[in-house]
């Protein structure tokens, strides 16, 4: 019955409906040459004449840049269904499938292609979860739980601040997306643990996460890592061959750091990968496949590695499709006291030891500038705990090569957020330095003040001060 009714519709209306279509329609022949687009197809491709597109081959398109990959190529190479994100020549992210039409051999004849920017889709999503709540209040539920169970682990970020918590809950949204992520941010912010949560986050949580640090492998040997490499591919070769990175992480997540260090006569081959999830190990003509998600991290500008031609223009927007960039720790100092509470109690555990902070010492690390970000934090909470011999560990705990006068300016800087005794001990600093460098001994300088010298030496030694030559200075 509906087959004749669909016979009556005549080749007009058919493409008025084809034309109603929001989203974009391409049909194909078996050679990938467009025999129709929709009206959507134009607002994509606004510099391109509607007779221009008709008859083109959409392989020679993607050489020109139009859009990459060309899903009409896939769906020839696989002969299958084929659903991916595609990069547009405006540089927007689209969730392209792709599937074709055969004919009575059961080969392709026709090859038909729906798109839909990455932003509809996610409203689209959004959509969707109004009418399935309760099974997003689950999801949401079994998330929390994941988040709970796994803020005890070492490897799992914490933290307060609005930047911190916007990340999280963006994690939770993209994590089951199958699609790249691209975090940026200065070194030690914590890109790898935020990776980590998406992984955690994501349906792919109990396989593998992997974690290749591009920066740290030579490059004579990054490609073997990866890649892997079969029996007798080169001199020195492990006799049996190895299995690279991308087949350790199948079915997982692959965390590509410091991805602006990827050599550069290799990043063809990690684009052929991240398009077609296919790859060839080094000495090997068989492409192999692998099931893996792929976030990769940066601390450098890569279009300016663009423009230097150290990195590919095309390999940097099939990365760029999720960005999130993680603000540096002074831009979120909400976090601080969480984290020094959250490693004190890591590494109290590691070396077994009971260590509190004092509360002049936790407002000295508040106010520090933390250039060096999580990771400077984790590790020098590491060393006073090793080093530390009393139970609390204090300002005068901390190491001679701290900067502790940097500190101390920018707490002053900040009066209203200091503590009473913090502010009245930096008076009393400043008060003894200036009594002591007119005085020239440690004697006259507690008569002055009324105290023993006994507590001024205490003093010196609690405020990191030293004498050079006749003037007292800090340490």
């Amino acid at each position: 019955m509906t087959t004749k009714v669909f016979q009556k519709f005549d080749e007009e209306l058919f493409l008025k409906i084809l034309n109603t279509l929001k989203d974009p329609i391409w049909i194909l022949d078996n050679k990938g040459n467009v025999l129709f687009v929709n009206q959507a197809v134009y607002e994509n491709f606004s510099s391109i004449q509607i007779d221009e597109l008709i008859g083109q081959n959409v392989m020679e398109m993607e050489e020109r840049g139009l859009f990459s990959p060309s899903m009409a190529r896939l769906v020839i190479e696989q002969k299958q269904f084929i659903s991916t994100t595609q990069i547009t020549q405006n540089n927007i992210p689209t969730l392209v499938s792709s599937d074709y039409i055969p004919d009575e051999n059961g080969d392709i004849q026709y090859i038909v292609t729906h798109a839909r920017e990455l932003t509809k889709a996610f409203n689209q999503s959004s959509e969707l979860e109004k009418i399935e709540l309760i099974l997003q209040r689950y999801k949401q539920q079994i998330r929390q739980l994941i988040l709970q169970k796994n803020q005890q682990n070492e490897d799992f970020y914490v933290g307060k601040s609005k930047a911190t918590q916007h990340i999280s809950a963006w994690s939770q949204k993209v994590a089951d997306i199958e699609t790249t992520i691209l975090l940026t941010g200065e070194t030690g912010v914590g890109k790898t643990a935020f990776a980590y949560q998406i992984h955690q986050l994501s349906s792919r949580n109990n396989k593998p996460f992997i974690h290749l640090d591009c920066g740290a492998i030579p490059e004579s040997l990054i490609e073997s890592e990866l890649f892997g490499y079969k029996k007798g591919a080169f001199t020195g070769a492990n006799a049996s061959g190895k299995l690279g990175l991308i087949a350790a992480a199948n079915q997982g997540t692959l965390f590509l750091d410091e991805i602006g260090e990827f050599p550069f006569h290799l990043q063809s081959k990690l684009l052929q990968f991240l398009q077609n999830k296919t790859y060839r190990m080094i000495g090997d003509n068989q492409v192999q496949q692998a099931d893996v998600r792929i976030i990769a991290a940066t601390n450098v500008n890569l279009l300016e590695r663009i423009k230097e031609g150290t990195f590919r223009k095309d390999l940097y927007y099939r990365l760029n499709i999720l960005p999130m960039e993680i603000p540096p720790l002074r831009e979120r100092k909400e976090d601080i006291i969480p984290l020094l509470n959250f490693y004190l109690s890591k590494f109290n555990k590691k070396y077994g030891r009971q260590h509190t902070l004092s509360k002049s010492l936790m407002d000295t690390l508040y106010h520090y500038s933390w250039e060096g970000n999580v990771r400077e934090l984790e590790n020098l909470i590491e060393r006073l705990v090793i080093t530390s011999d009393g139970p609390k560990i204090d300002i005068e705990d901390l190491p001679s090569d701290f900067p502790l006068q940097q500190s101390r300016q920018i707490l002053l800087q900040n009066v209203e957020e200091i503590s009473l005794p913090i502010y009245l001990e930096e008076i009393e600093k400043n008060i003894i330095m200036k009594t002591y460098n007119e005085t020239n001994s440690t004697w006259k300088t507690a008569k002055k003040l009324g105290v023993s010298q006994s507590y001024i030496t205490r003093r010196l030694k609690k405020f990191n001060l030293k004498i050079s030559g006749k003037k007292l200075v800090e340490n």
